[in-house]
């Protein structure tokens, strides 16, 4: 048996006084003189003080009556098996989630990881632990188990081990990716826990530098699980200096460069300089840079047939983010051609438009062609054009040029525009499927104007939009557009609509390529798509459709994929620390970019030439000042200090103990039948004493 409230047992003292009642016995306090008794010698009465209980039948009653009555306040129940599984002590679990990021490389921060995670083991040794580390993503050293299943628990020595062979990386700090991913991890676990109590009595031990430049804006959408707390080590190096290096752009043979100072540096004078052998810097410039702002630095043009050198920064006291590697890109010759009237400098004519909306630049250079009705015709091969653009009726060889260069993985613009292309349309669908069924285009009705709406932001074409700052389509207004239904059969994606639901974007594969198909013009007569910042990203994102985006960058951040050339039979990667890497044939992205440094990919085939690329590291790792506990809670994130205790998840677990024990005794409800069992004998009591007292009283009479 057990109680809910047991302090009422202390009650149990009263039961005394029914005994003190028994035993005190009253002296004569009044005292009567008689006149014959006056001439006789006084002598004291001889009294008798040890007192005698006379009645033990109704001293057992009445202390009975008592100790029922104590019983029944302290509330007792009788446990059962459900009960002692539910209330058993709670399986702990400590998570430690340690921090590889580059910023980790920092002074003795590393040591100061390995020791704190040490010592958490050591004063968790009868919990269950689990080890994760995380940079831009989160990694399992020791993963999660079952809270149903028994697993040997290894010895403290076993995670020694495993916290030895770990080391920091070379990637950015997406701490709030990593906080999300663990707690989600946590929540699928407590799923499967009968008590409920999980998340209650896990920790999850953050051991990391907390710097500026961590990432931790993903847990703005992300709901944190109310009961889980994490207790913060924030790692911390002597009061030092730390800037950091960012390239810009290369333009016309001179590199860009951002430096960017970190808020608690103490340092604000630093050097920038190109380094061809190590140690040995040239064209040294001096630049001031405050803390916590960043300053941008052009530096000296390099010859042609010169070397590439490497960045050197100095001046701060962390040199892990002092070296930039950058690689020279090569010019790229791109080939446009429009189907239209031509411009003339006329800006009713789509053509006047598009040909200003591809500029050339250092980085590529553009080749627009415009052919009229009465052109040249052009030449038969289509594998040098990089974008069609239809904004006419095509004529049959025409056409036939257009399908072509579909089937061969190559995308064309077709404007519905007032010059309708609607013959071309379904020249091209019917080439594409072989069937007779046909577009349905006729003019919409258009009330003042039309907006788009159900924008695919996924798409390539609308991607650089996805940002709240930039997705605002509400002041590109169209004043005319025609009406497309096509047939059910034919595979198409809607990329936009109007806001009457009629397609403003179509996307229809054809072969291998694409074929975008837009409903309305560009013209200021038709709408004001060619007059808004829209046009120009839009219109270079469809040029940008069927190539490889990275085949021509040579610019990279540590852990970015690269897209490779076209599959081949072998592609070998040259990296940093590995001389060569041979890649899986078919193979489309290279993935391991886990260090600094310059890239190179070469193929089997020995015409093609290698291509070299530089990575490096993201600047917010240079961000090295701590970041203010205070963004992570406005997050939601429930944290605790190092020093803290759980002493929240316990009462948290009490008190969930203390509700499964108060059901279980409201269901019993014993009190109920000890109150009773004492008014019973309350009852008996008094008709014994009355019995008792009749026949004392019947006895002196007699």
């Amino acid at each position: 048996m057990s109680f809910l409230t047991p302090l009422y047992l202390a009650g149990i003292i009263a039961v005394g006084l029914p005994i003190l009642l028994h035993l005190v016995r009253h002296q004569p306090k009044k005292v009567l003189f008689f006149s014959s008794l006056r001439f006789l010698e006084h002598k004291p009465p001889q009294t008798n003080r040890k007192n005698k209980i006379e009645h033990w039948l109704l001293l057992s009653l009445r202390a009975l009556a008592v100790i029922l009555l104590v019983t029944a306040f302290a509330r007792p129940f009788f446990k059962n098996t459900e009960l002692v599984l539910a209330t058993a002590e709670p399986l702990k679990q400590t998570i430690l989630l340690i921090d590889t990021s580059s910023s980790m490389r920092r002074d003795s921060l590393w040591t100061q990881a390995i020791q704190t995670a040490e010592q958490l083991v050591e004063k968790n040794a009868t919990h269950q632990i689990s080890i994760y580390t995380f940079d831009s993503r989160l990694q399992p050293i020791k993963p999660l188990q079952s809270a149903q299943q028994d697993f040997p628990r290894p010895d403290i020595e076993h995670y020694r081990e495993r916290l030895q062979t770990l080391s920091p990386g070379w990637q950015a700090t997406d701490l709030g990716q990593a906080l999300s991913e663990m707690a989600s991890l946590l929540q699928q676990q407590a799923i499967s826990d009968p008590t409920g109590t999980s998340l209650q009595n896990c920790t999850i031990e953050l051991i990391t530098d907390f710097q500026a430049g961590s990432q931790i804006a993903s847990l703005a959408d992300y709901s944190w699980p109310e009961s889980l707390r994490v207790r913060l080590h924030s790692l911390q190096t002597p009061q030092t200096s730390n800037a950091g290096l960012q390239l810009l752009a290369f333009e016309n043979s001179q590199p860009t460069v951002r430096i960017l100072n970190a808020a608690d540096s103490q340092q604000e004078q630093f050097t920038v300089a190109y380094e061809w052998r190590p140690g040995e810097t040239e064209f040294v410039q001096q630049i001031y840079v405050p803390r916590g702002q960043s300053r941008v630095l052009r530096l000296s043009a390099l010859e042609a047939d010169h070397p590439t050198p490497l960045i050197k920064l100095s001046g701060d006291d962390h040199p892990f983010d002092n070296t930039l590697h950058f690689q020279p890109r090569r010019k790229e010759n791109r080939t446009i051609v429009h189907y239209g009237i031509p411009a003339d400098n006329s800006i009713q004519t789509p053509d006047y438009f598009v040909k200003r909306a591809f500029p050339s630049t250092p980085e590529r250079q553009i080749e627009f062609l415009t052919v009229g009705h009465d052109a040249p015709q052009l030449l038969a091969g289509t594998a040098d054009m990089d974008l069609m653009i239809l904004s006419r009726e095509l004529s049959v060889n025409e056409i036939q040029q257009v399908d072509e260069f579909l089937q061969q993985g190559g995308v064309a613009l077709l404007s519905l525009d007032k010059n309708s292309s609607t013959e071309s349309l379904n020249s091209l669908l019917s080439l594409a499927q072989d069937s007779a069924a046909k577009a349905q285009i006729k003019a919409a009705e258009v009330h003042g104007y039309a907006l788009l709406t159900n924008i695919d932001f996924e798409h390539k074409l609308f991607q650089m939009f996805q940002a709240p700052e930039f997705s605002d389509f509400t002041n590109l207004k169209f004043w005319s557009y025609q009406k497309l239904s096509l047939p059910e059969a034919l595979p198409h994606q809607v990329l936009a609509q109007f806001d009457h639901k009629d397609p403003a974007l179509v996307s229809i594969p054809v072969g291998t390529g694409q074929l975008i198909v837009s409903t309305f013009g560009w013209t200021p007569e038709e709408s004001q798509f060619a007059l808004s910042t829209k046009f120009v990203p839009i219109m270079n994102a469809i040029l940008n459709l069927n190539t490889e985006l990275n085949a021509s960058r040579t610019q990279f951040l540590v852990g970015q994929k690269v897209k490779l050339p076209e599959p081949v039979q072998v592609i070998h990667v040259s990296t940093p620390s590995r001389p060569q890497i041979q890649l899986a044939a078919g193979q489309q992205d290279f993935t391991e970019t886990v260090q600094p440094g310059l890239y190179q990919i070469t193929t089997e085939n020995p015409s093609d030439t290698a291509h070299q690329f530089a990575v490096n590291l993201d600047i917010n790792e240079s961000k090295t000042a701590p970041l203010p506990v205070e963004q992570l809670e406005a997050l939601g994130v429930k944290l605790i200090q190092a020093d803290e205790t759980t002493v929240d998840e316990t009462q948290s677990a009490d008190l969930q103990r203390q509700a499964l024990v108060q059901e279980l005794e409201q269901k019993q409800q014993l009190w109920r039948w000890l109150i009773l069992g004492a008014l019973a004998l309350l009852g008996l009591e008094t008709l014994l004493a009355k019995w008792f007292a009749d026949k004392t009283s019947a006895t002196r009479k007699a």
